[in-house]
Formats: C-alpha cells, structure tokens, sequence
C-alpha cells in the first residue's frame, strides 16, 4: 500500500511518496519499483519522490518483486505567484505592504515616493524574478534591483521620477508585469510592461504613488497604454549679446532671439534624463577665433565678455544613446534665416563669412 492514493504538486515541487509490505515479515518482495505513467507531468525516483513537470495527471505505481503494485493519482497544477510592493514616501517613512493592482503611496497629498521594494513569492514553479530600477532626482537612473532590494533613496528627500520593472527567465515567458505611476502635475499616467519606462524625466516631476499587475502571457493590460512616460531628451541655454545668458529650453525649442541682430556668444547642452548611457558633446566656431575644442554635458562653448559671436556648430552623441538616437539641429544666421537641419556632427552655421548665428534649436530623433 503507499501512504496516499492521490496527491497535488505545483510545478517544481517535490513530495516522497511511503510505500508499506504487509505482512512486514515477507522475504520475497523487498525490492520496489517505481514507475510514473506520464514523465512529461510527473517523475518519480528509486525512493518514491514524485517531482511535478508540468500541468497535468499522471499515476505512480510501486510494485514488488513479485508483482504487488499500489498506484498514486498525481495532480500537477500551475502556481501562481504572488506580487507585493511597499513604498517608502516622504514624511511617512514605509508604507503597509499592498498586493497586486493596489494603490502604494498616496495621491492628493503632494507626497513624493523616494524609495520601493517589489517581492514576487509562490514562483517556484518557474525560474527567474521581478527586477526593477528608478529614476531618482539629481541621481538617474540607478542600477537594477530584484527581489525585495531597496530601489532609491532613504534620508536623502530625493524624489523617484520614473521607474522600469520586468520579470526574467521562465517568469517572462509566462507573464507579463504591468504598472502605472502617478505623477505630480499630470495624475495618472498610462501602464508601462516589461521593463519599459513609467513616469517622467527632465521635468522634475515627483510620482507620488504607483500600482503593478502580474498579468498571464499575452492577456490584456489593465487600461491605456498610450502615455505611460513622457520626457525632455535635451536641454541647453544660449548667451545672447546684450542680454546675456536665457533660461533654458528643451527638444526644438527656439533659443536665441531671430531675425534681431543679437549674436549668440555661448551655449550649454545637457542630457535631461536620458535611459542610455553616453554624453552630449559639442563644439563651436568662433568669431576670430575659429574651431574650439568639443565640450560635453551642459558644459560652457563659445565666450563670454567678449563680443565674440558664434558662426557654427556641431552637435554629436556618444556611447548608447547614439545607437538610438540622431541629433538635429537648425539654426538661424544673420542675413540668411534659418537653414536647414543638420545631424549628429554636421556643421550648422557658416565659416569663412563673418555671419554670426542668432538663434538656434535642438532635437533628439529616434533612430
């Protein structure tokens, strides 16, 4: 006889079977066999461990050397992996710990979330976890984090901006993981998957709260997936004769004042929140002074007190930002008005004509 007459595992788990001879005197039938009808649900070893495959039924039979058996009904059902995320918020400190789909932080109290902890258990069924990184102020994007690891900050009041989650291994190819942030001046925002970016960068936007779904392969999302993350690629300021230095502007904004008469003299150009690594570098043609050397990363080209204008320019990117994205720029020259765009290290401007730039705008395209 064995101990059970039917059992259920969950995929990966494992459970010994007991098998029993009576009388327990018998010499002649010791030596047991074990046999599973179906080895693509179920195995069994020389012991009687019975380790789940996949779903489905299959039989474990013992039998004796001299032909007793005894069976088992084996059931192998899918497990279904349970998501809780906790946030850290400002002023608050930890949050209770919520469930899939369940609001964590808080909305309408003008809270920002600084740090969060994603756990994904009951998943042994299937390798691989839940990873997840954030994009902190004034920091980036940190590094990936998995498991119940702190992503963010605790102490430092730096606000989350924008956060990217996704499953790995056997987990990805069974699930997909949606979520959705709410952000500071814009409320809820559209559900990101599987690793793409939700919230904002470059804004300075705080999110404030976020829910995350687990959601079986290739089933419908929670809502919208329109708009989950919307950011500033490239920022950059300009020194304008007579006026000095403008505020800032971002992706084809006019900086500069065209069609006036006032040279730009300098200018800065920065990354705002980019997803790749790389740099933004930049060199600039100079009145009486030629081609200077490239600069990078919001970094000062041209002059300054002077009265030196700038006559072109060229804009490039490096490292992985500039596998994804081109660099364009146009810009306005005295006596000619705008001039077509040029990209990554094209020359926009003139040399050799004393003509000096008034204005200009910058824009990072998709490749």
């Amino acid at each position: 006889t064995l101990n059970k007459q039917e059992t259920t595992l969950v995929k990966g788990a494992s459970e010994t079977l007991k098998a029993t001879i009576n009388p327990s005197d018998t010499t002649d039938s010791k030596a047991l066999t074990w046999t599973t009808s179906n080895n693509r649900v179920a195995t069994v070893d020389g012991n009687g461990k019975v380790t789940g495959v996949s779903e489905g039924e299959a039989t474990i039979t013992v039998r004796t050397s001299n032909g007793k058996t005894a069976s088992c009904k084996v059931t192998v059902i899918k497990q279904i992996p349970v998501l809780t995320y906790q946030t850290h918020v400002a002023d608050y400190g930890w949050l209770e710990t919520v469930g899939d789909g369940e609001t964590a932080g808080t909305t309408g109290k003008n809270k920002q979330m600084e740090a969060i902890k994603i756990n994904l258990s009951n998943s042994s069924s299937y390798s691989g976890t839940i990873e997840y990184c954030t994009h902190v102020e004034s920091i980036g994007w940190q590094d990936w984090k998995k498991n119940g690891q702190i992503s963010g900050t605790e102490g430092q009041s730096k606000q989350i901006e924008a956060i990217k989650i996704k499953l790995t291994e056997e987990m990805a190819a069974h699930y997909d993981v949606y979520y959705r942030v709410h952000v500071q001046e814009l409320g809820w925002m559209d559900w990101a998957s599987n690793g793409e970016a939700a919230g904002t960068a470059g804004y300075s936007y705080r999110i404030e709260a976020i829910q995350i779904e687990l959601v079986e392969k290739g089933g419908k999302a929670p809502g919208e997936t329109t708009r989950p993350f919307i950011q500033h690629y490239v920022s950059y300021k300009t020194h304008v004769q007579d006026y000095g230095w403008q505020g800032k502007v971002y992706d084809g904004a006019i900086s500069g004042i065209a069609n006036q008469s006032k040279q730009l003299e300098a200018i800065t150009i920065t990354l705002e929140g980019a997803q790749y690594s790389g740099n933004i570098e930049y060199r600039t043609h100079v009145e009486d002074i030629g081609w200077q050397s490239w600069q990078m990363n919001g970094a000062i080209a041209g002059t300054t007190g002077q009265s030196k204008g700038l006559e072109a320019i060229k804009i490039r990117l490096t490292g992985e930002i500039s596998k994804q994205y081109d660099v364009e720029k146009r810009v306005y020259v005295e006596g000619k008005g705008w001039q077509d765009r040029k990209q990554n290290g094209e020359i926009a401007g003139t040399t050799g004509e004393s003509r000096q730039i008034e204005a200009i705008e910058i824009t990072l395209v998709k490749k």
